[in-house]
């Protein structure tokens, strides 16, 4: 089987990433090599991290100096680039962003590796996420051609072709795109789970908050007027109720009387919103078969 390496960023995660690292501990394929980023963790993350480093020499932790605040989106690749750069396995074949905060089944890596050596046109995938509230079990919406940040397998051809992460608000859309736009194939299994602990891209913001910081995003990234309207439309029927869609919406208007800036080029938006079209396309041809 192909050699795979892990980059993990992880702060004040102690009530999750013990769950995180039996995860990878039992899976039937362990990586290469698993680096932590402590990325000033103020909580005994530190201290649980270590437990498992004393135990498997595969596994490394990397500590940063507290900077006193969550920095999401640049912060996390700045994070991420940290680990990558401390490799001491060189010859991997596939590179793992892996939050510290989920949870997977014992044969994941091995089942989704089995998937890139099927298809060598194959360049970045992962599982479907699956919200954990209790004993319950959500799974997040997604399209079939876009895997999650969570738990984010690249190929090293497509890696280096996309130039790895982008420290950009957006990497994990960026990523994908550009791998498209240089002809490979990105996927999301939904037959694989990844168990989130922590409702994706709402930390530590509240949900309206995060919807209107996600509209204004949204724009910078920039997906259509059109678009984000029928997707406000229908995040109207989502929690939280009503606030969610028009959080997006009012987002995306504000950025745009704002012209903030773009956070990606000029074709890279061309691209994404001709996928946006044809997206658009197929759901209107479905209602009226």
């Amino acid at each position: 089987m192909s050699k795979y390496v892990i980059i993990t960023p992880v702060r004040n995660e102690e009530d999750h990433v013990k769950t995180t690292l039996d995860s990878v501990v039992n899976q039937t394929l362990l990586p290469a090599e698993w680096i932590l980023v402590n990325d000033g963790s103020t909580d005994k993350t530190e201290e649980i991290i270590q437990q498992y480093v004393d135990k498997h020499s595969w596994i490394k932790l990397h500590t940063i100096k507290d900077r006193g605040f969550y920095y999401p989106g640049t912060g996390v690749v700045q994070v991420v680039q940290q680990g990558f750069s401390r490799l001491g396995v060189k010859d991997w074949d596939f590179v793992v962003k892996l939050d510290a905060d989920i949870s997977i089944d014992p044969s994941y890596f091995e089942e989704i590796l089995g998937r890139f050596e099927q298809n060598p046109r194959l360049g970045i995938a992962s599982g479907a996420i699956y919200l954990v509230d209790g004993k319950t079990e959500v799974k997040e919406n997604s399209q079939p051609d876009h895997p999650w940040g969570a738990s984010k397998i690249y190929r090293r051809n497509c890696f280096n072709e996309i130039g790895g992460w982008k420290p950009i608000p957006g990497w994990d859309l960026a990523d994908l795109l550009g791998a498209q736009m240089k002809g490979w194939e990105t996927r999301c299994f939904d037959e694989y789970k990844i168990y989130h602990y922590r409702g994706t891209g709402m930390r530590r913001t509240g949900f309206s908050k995060g919807r209107f910081l996600w509209g204004r995003f949204q724009y910078r990234y920039g997906y259509s007027l059109l678009y984000i309207f029928l997707k406000s439309i229908y995040w109207l029927k989502q929690k939280p109720l009503i606030i969610g869609g028009i959080s997006i919406f009012a987002g995306y208007i504000y950025a745009a009387i704002r012209r903030e800036e773009r956070l990606f080029d000029k074709d890279m938006r061309k691209f994404l919103r001709k996928k946006h079209r044809v997206y658009l396309k197929q759901k209107l041809s479905g209602l009226f078969k």
